[in-house]
C-alpha cells in the first residue's frame, strides 16, 4: 500500500478542482445544526472532516430510501423498462465503520442473486475513508470489527494535524489523485497507528465478539428480549439509521390515469410490527420482544455465522436514535450479563 500525505488546504483546494470538473457527484459530510450528514458538495467549503457520527450513513447511496427499480405501463407485458440511476460518485469522509459495514452490504447484494440496482451503484463509487477525530459517546466500533474496511475504501485519510496522511489502497484510489499536491509520506509507521487511534471508543462491547454467536443461542430464553421488549414502541428508528441493515419491501405505484406505474423498492425494518406480516395477516413475531430478540441475534449471530464478521459495526447510532434508551448492543450484552 503507498502511503502519501497532503496539508489540509491543498486537500480542500484539490477537492474543489474535482468538483468545479463534474466528471463525478461529489459527497461528504456537512453541517445540519448541531448534527452531521452526508449531502451533495457544492464547494470543498462546505465539507466538514471534523465530526462525530453522521444522521444516516451513506449507505443511502446504494439502496436509497426510495428507489424506482421499474416503470411500465398497465397491461402491457412488454412495457416493463428496469429503471437505475448510477451516475458516478465520489464520497468523502467516510469513517471506518461505515466502510466496514458497506463491505458487509457489498456481500449481501452480490452473492446469490446479484442485485444490479445496489452493485451497479456500488461499481461506480468511489470512497475516501477516514479515522474519527471526534469522540461519540455511544460508539463501540473497535470492539467488533476488524480491517474489513479496507476491503472496500479506495483511499483512507488519516489526520495529522495540519496534514492528512493518504493511503492509496486501489487503482481507482490512485488515479483520483492525480494532479493533487500530494508529497511522499515522512510519518512513521508508529505515528501513523497512533493517529488512527487516537480517538478512543467511549463503549465496549462486555463479551469478545468471536464468542457472540454461541452466547445468543445459550440466552435465547433470557428475560432481556421480554424486559427490553416492553420499552419498546416499534417505531424503527434503530434499524432505520443502522449501516448494516438492509431489508426493504417492495411495492406498485400506479398514476390515477392509469396510463403508467412503477416498480418501488423502500426500506423496511425488523421492529416494525407488519414488518412479519404474511399471507392472511398471521404476524410471526408479533410480540415486541421477539422482534428486538431477532434483531440483536441478526446483528450477533446470524451475520456472523454467514459473513465472518459482526453485524453491527458498533457506529451507536441506533442508540442515539432509540426514544426508549433501549437499542443500543452495549446495553442489551450488559443486561444479559448483569442479570444471568
Amino acid at each position: 500500500m503507498e502511503i502519501l500525505k497532503i496539508s489540509k488546504k491543498d486537500f480542500i483546494s484539490f477537492i474543489e478542482k474535482r468538483i468545479q470538473e463534474r466528471t463525478s457527484r461529489t459527497i461528504g459530510v456537512v453541517k445540519k445544526g448541531d448534527h452531521f450528514a452526508f449531502g451533495d458538495l457544492e464547494s470543498a467549503g462546505e465539507l466538514c472532516m471534523d465530526y462525530d457520527v453522521t444522521i444516516l450513513p451513506p449507505k443511502k447511496y446504494f439502496q436509497p430510501p426510495k428507489e424506482v427499480l421499474l416503470k411500465f405501463q398497465p397491461k402491457k407485458a412488454d412495457s416493463y423498462v428496469a429503471v437505475n440511476n448510477c451516475d458516478p460518485i465520489t464520497i468523502i469522509g467516510i469513517h471506518y465503520y461505515d466502510l466496514a459495514a458497506i463491505y458487509l452490504m457489498d456481500r449481501a447484494f452480490s452473492e446469490g442473486e446479484r442485485d444490479d440496482h445496489y452493485m451497479e451503484k456500488r461499481e461506480n463509487s468511489l470512497l475516501i475513508g477516514m479515522f474519527p477525530t471526534k469522540h461519540f459517546k455511544h460508539r463501540f466500533s473497535r470492539s467488533v470489527i476488524k480491517d474489513q474496511y479496507y476491503k472496500v475504501a479506495d483511499l483512507m485519510l488519516v489526520d495529522m494535524g495540519d496534514e492528512y496522511v493518504i493511503e492509496v489502497v486501489s487503482e481507482k484510489g490512485k488515479k483520483y489523485l492525480e494532479g493533487s499536491s500530494t508529497k511522499a509520506n515522512d510519518h512513521s509507521i508508529k505515528e501513523i497507528e497512533e493517529a488512527k487511534g487516537k480517538i478512543k471508543d467511549d463503549q465496549k462491547l462486555p463479551i469478545p465478539v468471536e464468542l457472540t454467536p454461541d452466547y445468543l443461542n445459550k440466552n435465547y430464553d433470557h428475560k432481556v428480549w421480554e424486559h427490553f421488549g416492553e420499552k419498546c414502541f416499534s417505531c424503527g428508528s434503530c434499524v432505520l439509521v443502522c449501516p448494516t441493515c438492509y431489508c426493504f419491501d417492495v411495492h406498485e405505484e400506479v398514476e390515477l390515469s392509469l396510463a403508467e406505474g412503477k416498480r418501488v423498492r423502500v426500506w423496511d425494518g425488523c421492529l416494525l410490527d407488519d414488518f412479519a406480516v404474511v399471507a392472511d395477516g398471521h404476524n410471526f413475531r408479533k410480540e415486541r420482544g421477539s422482534r428486538f430478540r431477532h434483531r440483536i441475534n441478526r446483528k450477533g449471530k446470524h451475520l456472523p455465522e454467514r459473513y465472518g464478521y459482526w453485524g453491527c459495526v458498533g457506529c451507536g447510532r441506533c442508540a442515539d436514535a432509540c426514544t426508549a434508551d433501549i437499542a443500543g448492543p452495549v446495553k442489551v450484552f450488559k443486561y444479559i450479563e448483569e442479570n444471568k
